[in-house]
């Protein structure tokens, strides 16, 4: 089954801080500034954000949506997320379907976690010491996400440098990666579907999303 039915409760908690860190309003500060300081500086304007929107982001799910496409869209790197999930089967399908497939797939993770704008008004940052990746370009950004009620939850952002700007390609939750999530429920489907046939899938989801949404809206 397509989706991410085990990232229920703390895993949703920690989504919202996937969004938090990676909402972006200001391109440079991603070229200007360290992985760490792009993510606290990021996290106080979205913070600010929230609490003036707190209402329409209630009653909008187009707001939730259009806002978590604008924001995380850009400080992504949906094409390595995307070989990195499929793995094997990124360098057997063709440019054709790699496109399609890292274009379905973006659209699966926004529609899946806007709603996390919604769970909570107010959050804080922990930082714990960073680990550098095999260069100079890549880091795992470790922080603590602090929440009213709920135990710390264990935040780590895997990113790396590319063309001047740090960009995200995976994040564990209380340990569990994104990427390893997906890889074992997109492996099983392409052992039944193939590639075209997952790909129809994630469209076919995001598709009935969608109509939700709008149904939702009339």
């Amino acid at each position: 089954m397509i989706g991410a039915g085990q990232w229920q409760g703390r895993r949703i908690a920690g989504w919202t801080g996937l969004l938090i860190l990676l909402a972006g309003f200001s391109a440079a500060l991603a070229a200007e500034e360290g992985p760490e300081q792009v993510i606290a500086h990021i996290s106080d304007r979205l913070l600010q954000v929230v609490t003036q929107e707190g209402e329409r982001l209630q009653s909008d799910p187009g707001l939730v949506y259009q806002l978590a496409d604008d924001i995380l869209v850009p400080h992504v790197d949906f094409s390595r997320v995307s070989s990195l999930v499929l793995g094997k089967h990124w360098q057997r399908a063709t440019p054709h379907q790699q496109q399609a497939f890292s274009h379905q797939f973006k659209r699966l993770l926004v529609r899946t976690y806007s709603s996390a704008f919604n769970e909570f008004k107010h959050w804080e940052i922990r930082f714990l010491p960073s680990r550098q990746g095999a260069t100079d370009d890549d880091v795992s950004v470790r922080t603590q996400l602090l929440l009213p009620r709920l135990d710390p939850v264990e935040v780590l952002y895997r990113m790396h440098r590319k063309e001047g700007r740090w960009l995200a390609y995976d994040v564990k939750i209380d340990g569990i990666s994104l990427v390893t999530n997906y890889r074992s429920s997109f492996n099983r489907e392409l052992r039944h579907v193939g590639m075209d046939g997952l790909i129809k899938k994630i469209e076919a989801l995001n598709d009935k999303r969608s109509g939700n949404q709008i149904a939702s809206r009339n």
